[in-house]
């Protein structure tokens, strides 16, 4: 246990771990005696390894870890299966609650108060990238939830909305229309950001279908209105004809103006 445990605490030194990383650790830790872990307990190597800093890690971990279905998953075990431990540490707690929610978020990582955390300490390799990116998905969360309620809007709006400055929505937008999070184009010229919603090949099929049906319905009633303008246009002639007939004169309009004869 203790092997596996350096193991994966110097590997996170290294750089943040992927969801297979933390699989991993959390599977040491349920295999675990529970009796190992205790309060403040150190090894030679330096660091904790109590339940409460594997526990830290675990949670933080995920949090900078980019978002996938697998990072979804483990965050629901988490709420499920460990929700009394979860209750213990509250700040944990509400981490994952609202990186499992659709509701906005703050984007400050002051704002959770794990500064102390180990893998935002200096002592930690790459510290900084871990802060970094805990701010990143943090933005990201949220412009995941606007996805889902908004099918344009300003990046002003967004700007707004998520506390942080119109360049680094838009770095944030297209770094994840790249690697798959979202489907999105930006106007620059008017600053409205457009989402679309992925589309299985039935959805698609049903939109085409859809479209074509309304282009069809357009097409009708254009020449719906193409043929009365013609059998109003055939009518007026008409009348026009019968005028000019009678010796009476016309107006442009096709009216009859009938003068009266002098006697």
């Amino acid at each position: 246990v203790y092997i596996n445990l350096i193991f994966f605490f110097f590997s996170s030194r290294r750089r943040h771990t992927r969801c297979s990383g933390v699989s991993w650790a959390r599977r040491c830790v349920q295999e675990t005696d529970p009796e190992v872990f205790k309060d403040n307990q150190t090894i030679e190597f330096g660091f904790k390894v109590d339940q409460k800093t594997i526990l830290e890690n675990y949670v933080l971990f995920l949090a900078i870890t980019t978002h996938s279905k697998e990072q979804l998953a483990h965050l629901h075990d988490l709420k499920t299966n460990y929700i009394q431990t979860l209750e213990r540490h509250p700040k944990l707690l509400r981490l994952v609650n609202d990186l499992l929610s659709n509701e906005l978020i703050s984007t400050k990582p002051a704002d959770f108060g794990f500064d102390t955390v180990e893998i935002f300490l200096k002592t930690v390799h790459h510290y900084e990238q871990h802060q970094k990116d805990f701010r990143r998905q943090l933005v990201q969360h949220n412009i995941r939830v606007l996805e889902k309620y908004y099918r344009k809007i300003y990046v002003a709006r967004v700007s707004e909305l998520l506390n942080v400055p119109k360049e680094e929505v838009e770095v944030e937008i297209c770094e994840m229309i790249n690697i798959g999070l979202i489907f999105a184009k930006i106007d620059r010229v008017s600053g409205i950001i457009s989402f679309r919603k992925l589309q299985n090949e039935n959805e698609r099929l049903n939109e085409w279908i859809f479209d074509v049906n309304k282009l069809l319905d357009i097409v009708d009633k254009t020449c719906n209105l193409i043929s009365r303008d013609n059998e109003m246009l055939k009518v007026c002639l008409l009348y026009t004809s019968d005028a000019a007939d009678d010796l009476l004169c016309v107006d442009l309009g096709g009216r009859r103006i009938i003068k009266k004869k002098n006697t």
